[in-house]
């Protein structure tokens, strides 16, 4: 199999892609592979390896990284981190990826998922509200426990929530992605290593 060309790869990309250090241990990966083995995306999607995205990371493969489709199968679960001996918070990583992927114009299909539950988080302040049958649960349930049926949100925090929207720049940034054109994405990790020509 032909190894990626060396013209592709980005120097220090590991320090590019975790702009906020939150995952700033994965040259410690052991590349053991407790992570792929406790994964419950791996175990459903075969070209789907924690383990091999780590190293293409530290390799600087940003070519075939953000736009491979394998990006978005992680579910967040953080099996892998629990299972990591290196304590490697690989969630945290998968979504900084997952940001650059996206600024990149790739998995824009898989972000408007993120946009409309940020957008619902910013003007409602909960991220997610059930249909009319699973709102009936909740209620009943929140009922049954002495709550109140449904949770309110105040004015009051709905605005601090939308000011911290606004001030930390996310609803620019959600905003400027959401008119980018989609570059499609492909299954890159299971052709195994491939020539980027």
């Amino acid at each position: 199999m032909a190894r990626e060309k060396w013209k592709y790869l980005v120097k220090d990309f590991d320090k590019m892609v975790d702009t906020y250090g939150l995952a700033g241990n994965l040259r410690q990966c052991l590349a053991c592979g407790k992570c792929v083995g406790d994964c419950p995306a791996a175990s459903v999607s075969p070209s789907y390896n924690s383990r091999q995205i780590i190293q293409d990371v530290l390799d600087g493969n940003q070519k075939r990284l953000l736009a491979s489709e394998e990006i978005w199968h992680c579910l967040w679960c953080a099996s892998c981190y629990r299972a990591c001996p290196s304590g490697i918070y690989f969630p945290m990583l998968m979504m900084q990826i997952r940001f650059r992927a996206v600024e990149a114009g790739f998995g824009l299909k898989y972000f408007q998922t993120y946009q409309k539950l940020a957008l619902k988080a910013m003007t409602e302040g909960m991220t997610f509200v059930p249909r009319e049958k699973g709102r009936a649960k909740v209620e009943k349930l929140r009922s049954e426990m002495g709550l109140s049926p449904w949770p309110e949100v105040s004015d009051k925090a709905k605005s601090e929530y939308n000011a911290l929207f606004e001030m930390t720049g996310s609803k620019a940034w959600v905003d400027s992605v959401a008119n980018k054109p989609e570059v499609p994405v492909d299954l890159n990790y299971s052709k195994g290593r491939i020539n980027l020509e």
